[in-house]
C-alpha cells in the first residue's frame, strides 16, 4: 500500500473526477465528504480564522491505494492550529468539520485493519500533531470501532428511511401524534377563518430572488435569540456558492401566503437522499404552526421522489421528535498526537469530549421526556 498526499489546491482540483467517482463506487453517504463540498469548503474557509475554524489550516488529504494501484480510501485532513489562552496546539481534523458538517467519514468500502493502521501510521510518521480530532463520524461508519474508548458521542441526526414505509399517508398513520395531526389541522382552519390565502410550492434549484427572501426570513430567528447563519459574510458568501452549484442539487420547500414567502426548508439532495440544512419561518406568523406545516411538506415530498433517507440534520432539537424518533448518533474520535504536549492536550481534550457526551444525553433524555409528558397531557 501506498499514499498520495493531497496538501495543495493545484492537486485537490486535479483530483475531482477520481474523488466524485470514488464516491458513487463505495455508495458514499456522507454527504459533507463529498468533493464538492469539501472544495467549495476550502475555497471560503482556508483562510477564515478564529477559535471556532481553527488557524492556520494547511491541507493533508490522503488517498490510500493497493499493491495493485486500486484506490482504497480518501482521507480529507486538514492540519489546523488551536489556541487556548497564549497556548498553541496543532490537530488533525476533517475538513469541514469546524462548522457545517453532518457526516463525515473516510472514504472507503470499509477499511480493513491493515489499512486502517496503514492510514494513521502514515501520519504519525509524515506530520507532527498534539492531537488527532474527527468529528462527526455517523453511527453507521465502516472504518471506526465506536465501543473504543477514544470515541464519544457529539450529536445526533433525527432521519426517516422512507422504503420503511408506503406512503406518506401511512408513515402518518404510523408516526404521527394525534396532537399533531390536531395542530396541522388547526393551523389550515385558522388561514381559511383570516381569509389567507395558503400555496405550497418546492423550488427545484435556487433563484436569485429566493434567496434574499430566505436571507430576510431567517433573520426573524433573532427575535427568538436564535443565530441567523446569514450574518456572517463568509458563511454567506460559501452557502451562495453551494446554493447555485449545479454540480450539487438542492430543493427550497416554501410557504407562501397571499404570494409572499413565509417560511422555507433548504434541502441537500445527495445519492438519492434529502438532507436538511436550514429553515425558517416569519415570526409575525407563528401562530400558524408554520415549522410544522413545512417539516409535513418536506417530508412528503421525500415520499413522492422516493428518496432512501430524509436526514433533518444534526442537532436533537424537541420539534424534530414530533416527526421522528429514529437518530443516527455521531461522534467524535479523539487520539493522542505524536508531540511532546501530545498526552496534556489528550486528557483535556478527552474531558472536553465526555462532557459534550453528558451534555447530549441530557438534552435527548430532556427532550424525550418533554415529548411523551406532551402527549400525555394531550
Amino acid at each position: 500500500m501506498y499514499i498520495k498526499l493531497i496538501d495543495t489546491e493545484t492537486k485537490f482540483d486535479e483530483v475531482k473526477n477520481i474523488w466524485m467517482s470514488f464516491e458513487k463506487k463505495i455508495n458514499n453517504r456522507n454527504i459533507s465528504s463529498s468533493y464538492i463540498w469539501q472544495r467549495t469548503w476550502w475555497k471560503y474557509f482556508k483562510n477564515y480564522e478564529n477559535k471556532k475554524f481553527g488557524y492556520n489550516k494547511k491541507l493533508c488529504i490522503l488517498f490510500l491505494y493497493n499493491k495493485n494501484n486500486v484506490l482504497k480510501a480518501i482521507a480529507s485532513f486538514c492540519e489546523v492550529t488551536r489556541k487556548i489562552y497564549f497556548l498553541k496546539f496543532k490537530t488533525i481534523e476533517f475538513i469541514s468539520s469546524q462548522w457545517g458538517g453532518t457526516y463525515l467519514d473516510i472514504l472507503s468500502d470499509g477499511l480493513k485493519k491493515e489499512e486502517y493502521n496503514f492510514i494513521f501510521n502514515w501520519l504519525k510518521k509524515n506530520s507532527k500533531y498534539d492531537l488527532l480530532v474527527l468529528r462527526y463520524i455517523p453511527e453507521f461508519t465502516h472504518n471506526f470501532d465506536l465501543n473504543e474508548n477514544n470515541m464519544t458521542i457529539l450529536s445526533a441526526c433525527p432521519e426517516i428511511k422512507i422504503s420503511n414505509f408506503k406512503n406518506m399517508e401511512h408513515y402518518r398513520q404510523k408516526k404521527y401524534s394525534k396532537s399533531l395531526k390536531q395542530n396541522l389541522r388547526t393551523s389550515k382552519n385558522r388561514m381559511n377563518r383570516d381569509d389567507i390565502n395558503y400555496k405550497e410550492n418546492i423550488v427545484k434549484n435556487f433563484k436569485y430572488f429566493d434567496y434574499t427572501n430566505i436571507k430576510n426570513i431567517s433573520k426573524s430567528k433573532l427575535i427568538d435569540n436564535k443565530g441567523c447563519i446569514y450574518e456572517n459574510s463568509q458563511i454567506e458568501a460559501f452557502l451562495k456558492d453551494i446554493y447555485f452549484n449545479k454540480e450539487f442539487p438542492n430543493n427550497v420547500v416554501k410557504i407562501l401566503f397571499n404570494n409572499k414567502l413565509v417560511c422555507y426548508r433548504i434541502n441537500f439532495l445527495y445519492n438519492n437522499s434529502k438532507y436538511c440544512f436550514d429553515a425558517s419561518y416569519d415570526r409575525n406568523y407563528r401562530h400558524y404552526d408554520l415549522g410544522a406545516l413545512s417539516v409535513d411538506l418536506n417530508i412528503n415530498n421525500s415520499f413522492e421522489k422516493n428518496y432512501y433517507i430524509h436526514c433533518m440534520g444534526a442537532g436533537v432539537d424537541f420539534y424534530k421528535f414530533k416527526f421522528t424518533k429514529q437518530i443516527v448518533k455521531i461522534y467524535v474520535f479523539c487520539k493522542k498526537g505524536n508531540t511532546l504536549t501530545a498526552p496534556l492536550w489528550y486528557v483535556l481534550a478527552r474531558w472536553y469530549s465526555q462532557r459534550t457526551e453528558k451534555k447530549f444525553n441530557k438534552e435527548l433524555s430532556r427532550n424525550f421526556k418533554k415529548f411523551n409528558a406532551k402527549l400525555e397531557r394531550k
